[in-house]
């Protein structure tokens, strides 16, 4: 009965100190990474030749946005792919959401089913997915682009609010170690992951440049990423100003 129940207990058992809701948020981040994974197979080309198979995946030819009224579908048939992996993930997550408005307790009869029943969830989620693959074609993919940018967008948001949460506080519990056992070790370890972060943000820009811009074109591309390097310095400049510390 072990992830049928009530309770992850398997996990339980190898995490006793572990809460339920601690355990849930992991499986849950666990299928949110099933997710993520599955949809960067999809656009394997090797995968994206199998999708031809499903029947009215790829009628041959289709629109994107409008803009381009008629387009080989099999040159984006893994990107219509990862839209409906995405929206099978989105769906899942908002059932369950919309099955916990109000719960503030695990005592909540209906906490039951956040922390227990994996196995099922886990069926839920491939069913989903499997049935989001036979969903005709149609202005689904154009439809949900609209969602996929604005979800992303928010979810980008919210991510980088906690990343900017988490650095700030592992600063700050760096520097308290730093004041409290008055060493300069904790001072020069907080020196030393700054500049990692700063080289690999500098290479990232780096790869970037090369990988997704060419000499002759892709404007829209550079002006992107020279944007976001020119936000990143400032506050970074910003960040360090008397008054805002």
């Amino acid at each position: 009965s072990c992830l049928c129940g009530s309770a992850p207990c398997l996990l339980c058992g190898c995490c006793p100190s572990a809460k339920n809701s601690t355990i849930s948020r992991l499986l849950f981040t666990f299928f949110l990474f099933l997710g993520t994974l599955v949809s960067i197979i999809m656009i394997i080309p090797g995968v994206e030749k199998e999708l031809h198979k499903l029947p009215g995946f790829c009628e041959g030819s289709g629109s994107v946005l409008g803009v381009q009224p008629h387009v080989d579908c099999s040159s984006f048939l893994g990107h219509k792919a990862v839209y409906r992996m995405g929206f099978a993930t989105a769906a899942f997550f908002c059932l369950f959401a919309v099955l916990m408005v109000c719960v503030r307790s695990s005592k909540d009869p209906r906490a039951a089913l956040q922390n227990g029943f994996w196995f099922f969830k886990f069926l839920v989620l491939v069913g989903i997915t499997v049935g989001a693959f036979y969903i005709p074609d149609g202005a689904f993919t154009s439809v949900w682009f609209y969602f996929g940018v604005v979800g992303s967008f928010l979810f980008i948001l919210i991510q980088l609010v906690l990343l900017i949460d988490f650095a700030h506080s592992w600063s700050q519990r760096w520097l308290l170690n730093a004041g409290e056992s008055n060493a300069k070790g904790w001072y020069a370890a907080l020196c030393a992951v700054t500049f990692i972060f700063y080289a690999a943000s500098i290479a990232a820009v780096a790869l970037l440049y090369v990988y997704y811009t060419k000499p002759e074109g892709c404007t829209e591309g550079k002006a992107f990423i020279s944007i976001n390097l020119i936000l990143c310095l400032i506050v970074s400049v910003v960040s360090i100003l008397p008054k805002i510390q």
